[in-house]
């Protein structure tokens, strides 16, 4: 098998549209290409180390999403501006857009095309179909320019910025593949301090962070856990070179994961996972170690080793783990993998009220699923054909949805919770939340966090921005 035809290759992304509309995915990845995303940037944004971190998560999303078709409308002094992201003498931000986009991207001045799409970051003027990105606090926030106006863009949090990128391509993805009529014709703000309250709350404003984590655990290294370190690794570190990141994989980049994982391009094909994601990370001042094995029931933390981990598994078998792995502290999440779920966000931390056979029960079922699916859609006869071929389609069939949105969002909320921990702010044990309706999620919180709760997990202090 080829191409489209090898599991090892077929996109994730152009899956959602083989699931929800029988489409040939060669036919969805022509369409995405065809989409143009112009992200606008205003003055200010050589200023604001927010700013800077949404639209680069933006441009880093979007390529993936609608690849060759953003667009970066910046001036020359934006350009040359400084990074403050990673603030070394010769790194700018026209690079850091450059290294992401292609410098093509940055030069290329083209009128608005029907259908197009604008972003606006900062005070970039508003045309058609533009989504304004601000925020304030711990609070992101993306609708129409034509109604959302700048929020105060106080930098108490600058995660929020992961968050507000994130949710600005969702509204345009949401709404590029009908998924939700309502997506780019309205606006959408969360608060990381206090996801359970509407964000013209005060409460919701949230605390400036004082404390980021030094230590720590990234468990799966796939979608979900490149999206920690890309969340991670762009926070304002007073001292990266005291932090260390264990990573936890023993999986190699395959084709198809490049469209997903926020860290990886084509070059790194064939490549180890958690070599990827540490060279990532030591570029950007940090330290790691690699545990490249399977993560399971004899799986131990060790005396000496971090006591908080993230997790980023796609399996209820591996999840089940954490619970005797020793851990003082996890942060774990699982994101939806069908066209009906894709976009939904379920997050639990540990301790937890529940066992961990009642948060992840074992999924049975999913051969039974991929086999129906495979059976019932006829684009996946159409893929794969021949009197021997129902293997190839059910292994197609099988591979789960995934745009990269959704686990930069996810990131974003698992990041804050130990933020929030670090600061003794709420603990949420459980949060649901689907970006096609994000006013209809449900959480439970059970108290603030306390002093005793940090434990042995050390933590350094933030940069002055």
């Amino acid at each position: 098998m080829t191409g489209q035809t090898n599991p090892e290759e077929f996109s994730r992304i152009s899956k959602l549209f083989v699931d929800k509309d029988q489409e040939d995915p060669d036919r969805s990845l022509v369409r995405r290409r065809r989409q143009r995303v112009t992200l606008a940037c205003g003055s200010g944004i050589e200023h604001s180390f927010t700013l800077q971190l949404a639209l680069l998560t933006a441009a880093n999303i979007a390529n993936r999403c609608f690849p060759g078709g953003v667009r970066i409308d910046i001036d020359e002094r934006g350009i040359g501006s400084r990074l403050l992201i990673c603030p070394t003498a010769d790194e700018t931000l026209g690079r850091a857009l450059a290294s992401l986009l292609g410098h093509r991207a940055l030069r290329i001045r083209t009128p608005s095309r029907v259908g197009d799409h604008t972003i606006l970051f900062g005070d970039a003027p508003a045309v058609d179909q533009s989504l304004r990105v601000t925020f304030d606090g711990w609070i992101a926030k993306t609708g129409p320019a034509a109604t959302v106006s700048r929020l105060p863009e106080r930098e108490f949090c600058t995660l929020v910025g992961v968050l507000a990128g994130a949710l600005a391509v969702s509204e345009i993805f949401l709404s590029f593949g009908q998924v939700s009529v309502e997506a780019g014709h309205r606006p959408v703000s969360l608060s990381l301090w206090r996801p359970d309250l509407e964000t013209d709350n005060p409460a919701a404003l949230g605390v400036p962070v004082e404390f980021l984590p030094t230590q720590l655990w990234a468990l799966g290294l796939g979608h979900l856990g490149q999206a920690y370190l890309w969340a991670l690794g762009t926070l304002p570190y007073l001292e990266r070179e005291s932090t260390q990141i264990i990573l936890n994989d023993f999986d190699k980049v395959a084709a198809a994961n490049v469209e997903t994982g926020l860290l990886l391009g084509n070059e790194h094909v064939g490549s180890y996972k958690t070599r990827v994601c540490s060279k990532w990370l030591e570029q950007r001042g940090f330290k790691t170690r690699l545990v490249e094995r399977r993560f399971g029931p004899d799986f131990r933390c060790e005396l000496r080793e971090p006591r908080l981990a993230l997790c980023g598994f796609d399996s209820n078998i591996a999840r089940q783990s954490l619970e005797s792995a020793q851990f003082h502290r996890v942060v774990e999440c699982g994101l939806g993998g069908t066209a009906s779920n894709f976009d939904t966000i379920s997050l639990h931390t540990l301790p937890n009220p529940r066992t961990a056979s009642d948060l992840w029960p074992a999924d049975d079922d999913l051969e039974n699923r991929a086999q129906q699916i495979a059976r019932e859609n006829r684009a996946y006869g159409q893929l794969i054909k021949g009197k021997d071929a129902e293997c190839g389609r059910v292994q197609l069939a099988g591979k789960a949805v995934a745009v990269p949105f959704v686990g930069a969002v996810a990131a974003s909320f698992v990041v804050a919770e130990v933020l929030r921990l670090l600061h003794g702010g709420p603990n949420f044990t459980s949060l649901k939340l689907r970006l096609a309706s994000p006013g209809s999620g449900s959480i439970s919180e059970t108290k603030n966090y306390q002093a005793g709760d940090i434990g042995a997990i050390p933590y350094g202090r933030v940069r002055i921005l």
